[in-house]
């Protein structure tokens, strides 16, 4: 009998399957306990000192597990492909069957019900993740793993029937699919404006760069890559490294663009907050590959790559079997990759430092707030500072002798030191930072411009504007609730006579938008300017 045509009464149910393979006596060897995880796409229990992993039966479209014959045909090409990167962890497809009484085995005989994929267990303490949050990665192990890979891309097939894939028309139905699965989950895991922008930033880079794509696939940079290059999948041995789990299920994720392959691993360093490490990796496998287009193409892999690891986890928590724990971490997981995304897209992978600056009762605090939420940064207020460096309370208005002193030129200096101090510190640590100030001074702008060049930053000014009437409706309503800001209506006047038009800064580091508009709509305007911004910088870089 053919297995892809059993009934469905000759198959376990899911809970069948799990309870037999949660037993320690269902192994033949008889493990002492049991690990069990799961991904969006298949259980795997590790038993040691072996580990099963089973295929889901499920449909996603661009994986489809869904009947016992395709499941047995991608547990065997699970085991081709992964040998040739790591050639001693994987074993072999083991199946499984239904004994006379209905009961489940690894012993039997007849047609199977279910098939594994049986690996040997690999040292826990050496998987790459765990040495990374040791701090026990080195420079030196990053070169390991260059040269392991640049081996593997300089072996592995191309040719034109892999080429093909190369082309926009293949790519685009990658990401096109990426935003029809996720439509679903829009302000569960992916906001509105990232979605949207994300987006943008996509479709514009294949309108705006369409040579380069051609270029790849002339210049052979098209292979059989791994397809599936993120941290947890790589091995560290003194000796050796494993890299595995490579895709099996979807030829069109694995004939890829070699670049795809390195900006996965380099984003998954970013997410894991080793810039430091990302950088240096993509550098040396550019300089070992004597690929010069790499990094014009490495913010555009990265942002797709953030996705698709958004859109995984996204899945991962809606399996019903995933307990609610395990549901919650994988739904934010979902949404910090969502963000990084976003932040390839609109900003790319140097750190920036964001200054968003006016005239007062422009909406500037509610933008960076807002600005800073989506890029999952910090955001620092002059506002805030100002009151906390004389300790007063910040939602609290003091009497005019008090606001003489906290706004002289004395408290000023020091407000605006301490932010752009604050900044660039946070900076050090992050791919960018967000400050909130009117910098209505040309000595203000001129003071962050050189601490920032210093320290080999990038930084950029977003002027928010808006109408005279606009900005005293609003000010009179600050009477009303709560503002850090102590500015009102009658201070306009001598205010706006004090703000020095941002004349002198270069037209590049200097974007303008008025925010008379909803800030839904601000905002998703904001993000296409940024992407807009980004994507002229990409070429020139």
């Amino acid at each position: 009998m053919n297995n892809d045509k059993k009934t469905r009464d000759d198959l376990p149910s899911q809970e069948e399957l799990l309870k037999f393979l949660l037993t320690k006596h269902s192994y033949p060897h008889k493990p002492k306990h049991i690990r069990f995880v799961q991904t969006h796409a298949s259980y795997v229990f590790i038993v040691p000192p072996f580990v099963y992993k089973i295929k889901k039966p499920v449909n996603f479209g661009f994986l489809d597990f869904s009947t016992l014959e395709k499941r047995r045909f991608f547990c065997q090409q699970e085991i081709q492909l992964n040998r040739l990167l790591c050639p001693d962890a994987y074993l072999g497809v083991i199946p499984i069957f239904k004994n006379p009484s209905g009961f489940l085995t690894f012993d039997g005989s007849g047609s199977a019900i279910e098939y594994a994929v049986q690996m040997r267990m690999l040292p826990h303490r050496y998987f790459f993740k765990r040495l990374l949050l040791r701090n026990c990665v080195q420079l030196a192990d990053m070169e390991r793993i260059v040269s392991k890979l640049c081996q593997f891309y300089k072996e592995t097939e191309g040719g034109a029937d892999i080429a093909s894939w190369g082309t926009i028309e293949k790519i685009k139905k990658n990401t096109d699919e990426n935003f029809e699965q996720t439509q679903s989950v829009i302000n569960i895991t992916v906001s509105q404006t990232a979605f949207e922008s994300i987006r943008y930033f996509t479709n514009r880079f294949y309108e705006l760069y369409p040579d380069l794509f051609e270029e790849r696939v002339q210049q052979g940079w098209i292979k059989n890559c791994h397809g599936d290059l993120h941290l947890e999948h790589i091995h560290l041995q003194p000796k050796n490294i494993c890299i595995f789990d490579r895709i099996e299920f979807n030829e069109r994720f694995r004939f890829i663009d070699v670049a795809s392959d390195i900006a996965f691993l380099a984003m998954d360093l970013d997410y894991n907050g080793r810039q430091d490490l990302s950088c240096f990796f993509s550098d040396r496998m550019g300089q070992e590959l004597k690929d010069l287009g790499l990094k014009k193409l490495l913010d555009f892999y990265k942002s797709y790559r953030a996705y698709v690891r958004g859109k995984v986890e996204g899945m991962t928590a809606q399996d019903p079997l995933v307990d609610p724990v395990k549901k919650k971490e994988h739904i934010e997981k979902a949404k910090k990759y969502f963000r990084l995304s976003l932040q390839y897209a609109a900003i790319g992978s140097k750190p920036i430092l964001l200054v968003v600056m006016g005239k007062i009762a422009t909406g500037k605090s509610y933008l960076a707030q807002s600005l800073a939420e989506e890029l999952d940064w910090k955001v620092f207020s002059s506002d805030r500072i100002r009151k906390e460096m004389l300790g007063l309370d910040i939602y609290t208005r003091p009497e005019e002798s008090i606001r003489e002193k906290l706004y002289s030129e004395e408290i000023t200096s020091k407000t605006y030191e301490r932010l752009i101090h604050n900044g660039l510190t946070e900076l050090s640590t992050n791919k960018g930072v967000v400050l909130d100030a009117t910098f209505g001074r040309k000595e203000q702008r001129a003071l962050l411009l050189e601490a920032v060049h210093s320290k080999g930053y990038s930084v950029l000014f977003i002027e928010v504007q808006a109408d005279l009437p606009t900005r005293k409706k609003r000010l009179v309503e600050r009477s009303v609730y709560r503002s850090i800001s102590d500015a009102r209506l009658e201070d306009l006047p001598l205010i706006d006579s004090l703000y020095e038009e941002p004349m002198e800064l270069p037209q590049d580091h200097l974007l303008k938008i008025s925010s008379t508009e909803p800030l839904m709509l601000l905002l998703s305007r904001l993000f296409h300017l940024l992407c807009d911004l980004h994507l002229q910088r990409l070429m020139h870089e």
